[in-house]
C-alpha cells in the first residue's frame, strides 16, 4: 500500500514537469509541439496536474491554454452528450484556472448557472443558497470590494473578439459534435463550442444557399464572469448561448415533436390538507395575529412541489433551467425576489384591482411562446427574430370538490396584470437574472429549429450527423424532483390574503408558420458573409495547424 502510494506520487510529479516545462517552453516553440505535450501529460496523468502548471503561469498565458485543457478533461459520463457538453464542469475548470479570488480557496468569487444561487440535493430537492457565503479560511483574499467587477476572459480566442453581428454555422458545430462522438475521438467540447461562438443573442436565423449550412446571427464575444458569479457579455449583461441547451432541444423540435417545457405543481392531497387548515376559525385568528408566522406553518403543510420537465429527459439541464427561471418568476411575483421599480407584484396588482379581482388564492403562471411576428426575406432565407420570444400568461384556478385545480368562474385581474408586467420588463429582466437570459436563449433556439426543421423537409440544407440524435442530449448527474412550494400571504388594510402559485413552461411550436411575414426590408439590412474584419479568411483552410484557443472555426 506504501509503495503504491509513493509510485503514484512520483508518476504524477513527473508528469507535472512534463507539462511545465512544455509551457514554459521558449515563445518561438512550435504551437502543435506544446499542445502535443499538454495532451500527452493529461492522458498519463489526468487533468489535474495539467490545470496545476497552467496555474503556475502568468494570466495572461495561462488563458491561451485553457480550452485544450478542458477538452482533454476525462468525462463522468462515457456515453452519449456528458462527453460532449457540460457548462457546470466548464464553470469548474474555470474556476480552476483563472485567478479570481474563488470561494474554493477562501475568496468571494463563485461562478453561478443562475441567478440568486440555487442548487440540486442528492434527493433531487432544487433548495436555494448564498454563493456569497463561504466557510473556508484557509486563503484570505481582499475584501469584496477591492477586487474589479468582473473577471476578464480575454485571449481565449477570435470567439471572444466583440462582434455585433457574428454568423454561427449549426452545419459545422454539427460536424464538430459527430467528431467528438467517434469512438476514437471521444472528447469534450472546446470552450467556443460551449458558447457557440460568444454568440449572447440570436437576432436572426439565416440559410446559405451556396455552402447549404443553417446559420444563427447576433452579436458575440467580450463575455466576463461578473462578481456575483454570472457568466456574461460585459455591455449587454446578457449570458452567452450554451450548446448544451442546444443539444438538448435539438433532438425533440428537429424530430416534429414541437413541445417541450417542464411544470411546477403542488402535491394535489397536500394542497387540499393546507386548504382545510386555512379554512378553520383558529387559521383565520392566526393570521390575523401573525401573518409571517402562520404562513410558514402553511408552508409546511402544503409541502414542496413536483417539479417535472415535459418533452426532455427529467435529468436534462435544459429543464432544470426552465424550472429554476419559472420558479424565479414566481417568486417575484408573491415579493420574495427584488424586482424593477417599474414593475407592480402580484400583491401590488391586488391592491389596485381589488373590487375586481377573483380571490381564489391559487395562480398559474406560465412561460410561454409569443405571438410576435418573425419577418423574412424569403429570397435569401433570412428570419429576424423579435426582441423577445417569451411572454407570461396567467390563469385563475380553485380547488374543486373532489380537491383538484380546476380553472376558476372568474379571471384574477391582478394575476393578469402582473404577468403583463412581467411580460413587459422581460428585457430588463433578463440583463439582471441571467435565468432569464438563459431562458430567452432556450425559446430562440427552439424557434429556429422548428423552421430549419420546416426547411429541410422542403429540401433546404443538408442532414445533421449529431444534434438531433437523442445520445447526445446532455444529462445532469442528479434530476430535480421537487422545490419548495412559491407561497406567501400579504396583509392589508381589509385582511390579509394568502396565494399558492404553480404553472411551469411551455414551448409549443406547431403554429409558428403562422408567425411569418414577408419583410424584405428588415432582412435585407444585414449579409451572410463574415462581419468581423478580423475573423475573415479563417475559415478557408481547415488543414492548417491552429493554436489550442479553438478547433476550426465554426462561425464568420
Amino acid at each position: 500500500m506504501h509503495s503504491s502510494f509513493k509510485y503514484l506520487v512520483l508518476v504524477s510529479a513527473s508528469v507535472f514537469s512534463l507539462t511545465f516545462r512544455a509551457l514554459h517552453a521558449d515563445d518561438t516553440s512550435d504551437d502543435g509541439m506544446r499542445l502535443q505535450h499538454l495532451k500527452e501529460s493529461v492522458q498519463t496523468g489526468g487533468s489535474a496536474s495539467a490545470i496545476a502548471a497552467i496555474r503556475s503561469l502568468p494570466n495572461e498565458q495561462r488563458q491561451k491554454w485553457l480550452s485544450q485543457v478542458y477538452q482533454s478533461l476525462p468525462s463522468n459520463q462515457p456515453n452519449g452528450g456528458g462527453a460532449v457538453a457540460n457548462y457546470f464542469e466548464l464553470m469548474q475548470l474555470i474556476e480552476n484556472t483563472i485567478d479570481g479570488g474563488w470561494q474554493s480557496a477562501g475568496g468571494n468569487s463563485s461562478m453561478m448557472p443562475f441567478a440568486n444561487g440555487v442548487r440540486i440535493d442528492v434527493n433531487g430537492v432544487i433548495e436555494r443558497f448564498d454563493p456569497n457565503k463561504s466557510t473556508a479560511s484557509v486563503v484570505k483574499f481582499p475584501p469584496v470590494d477591492s477586487k474589479p467587477s468582473s473577471i476578464s476572459l480575454s485571449g481565449l480566442g477570435d470567439w471572444q473578439e466583440s462582434s455585433p453581428l457574428r454568423w454561427v454555422s449549426l452545419n459545422r458545430l454539427d460536424q464538430q459534435v459527430a467528431d467528438r462522438m467517434e469512438p476514437n475521438n471521444a472528447s469534450r467540447a472546446s470552450i467556443a463550442m460551449e458558447l457557440l461562438g460568444g454568440l449572447y443573442r440570436i437576432d436572426y436565423l439565416a440559410f446559405d444557399r451556396q455552402t447549404q449550412e443553417w446559420l444563427l446571427g447576433g452579436p458575440a464575444g467580450n463575455l466576463e464572469i461578473k462578481k456575483s458569479g454570472e457568466l456574461v457579455n460585459l455591455e449587454t449583461g446578457l449570458p452567452p448561448v450554451l450548446l448544451e441547451d442546444l443539444l438538448c432541444i435539438a433532438p425533440q423540435v428537429l424530430s416534429g415533436n414541437g413541445l417541450f417545457g417542464c411544470t411546477i405543481d403542488p402535491d394535489p392531497k397536500r394542497l387540499t390538507e393546507a386548504y382545510e387548515m386555512a379554512r378553520t376559525p383558529v387559521a383565520m385568528r392566526s393570521l390575523q395575529r401573525n401573518p409571517e408566522r402562520w404562513v410558514e406553518e402553511w408552508r409546511k403543510k402544503l409541502g414542496r412541489q413536483n417539479t417535472k420537465v415535459i418533452g426532455l429527459p427529467q435529468d436534462s439541464p435544459t429543464g432544470y433551467a426552465m424550472i429554476v427561471a419559472d420558479a424565479h418568476m414566481k417568486r417575484m411575483g408573491l415579493e420574495l425576489e427584488h424586482r424593477p421599480t417599474s414593475m407592480n407584484s402580484y400583491w401590488q396588482e391586488k391592491q389596485i384591482f381589488k373590487n375586481s379581482s377573483q380571490d381564489s388564492g391559487l395562480v398559474r403562471w406560465w412561460f410561454s411562446l409569443t405571438d410576435h411576428k418573425i419577418p423574412m426575406d424569403p429570397d435569401r432565407k433570412i428570419y429576424r427574430f423579435a426582441p423577445s420570444n417569451v411572454q407570461v400568461l396567467s390563469e385563475a384556478q380553485m380547488l374543486s370538490s373532489t380537491g383538484e385545480r380546476v380553472a376558476a368562474h372568474a379571471p384574477d385581474i391582478a394575476a393578469e396584470a402582473f404577468a403583463k408586467g412581467f411580460s413587459q420588463n422581460f428585457g430588463k429582466l433578463q440583463r439582471k437574472y441571467d435565468c432569464y437570459g438563459r431562458l430567452r436563449h432556450i425559446f430562440d433556439l427552439a424557434v429556429a429549429l422548428e423552421i430549419v426543421r420546416v426547411e429541410m423537409e422542403k429540401g433546404n440544407g443538408r442532414a445533421f450527423l449529431a444534434i438531433d440524435d437523442p445520445k447526445v442530449q446532455p444529462r445532469l448527474a442528479i434530476a430535480p424532483r421537487e422545490i419548495e412550494s412559491v407561497a406567501a400571504t400579504y396583509k392589508e388594510s381589509s385582511g390579509s390574503v394568502s396565494a399558492i402559485v404553480s404553472g411551469g413552461v411551455s414551448i409549443q411550436l406547431k403554429s409558428l408558420q403562422k408567425r411569418m411575414v414577408l419583410d424584405r426590408m428588415q432582412t435585407n439590412r444585414v449579409s451572410i458573409e463574415a462581419s468581423n474584419d478580423s475573423l475573415k479568411g479563417k475559415n478557408d483552410n481547415a488543414s492548417v495547424l491552429r493554436s489550442p484557443l479553438s478547433d476550426e472555426p465554426f462561425w464568420r
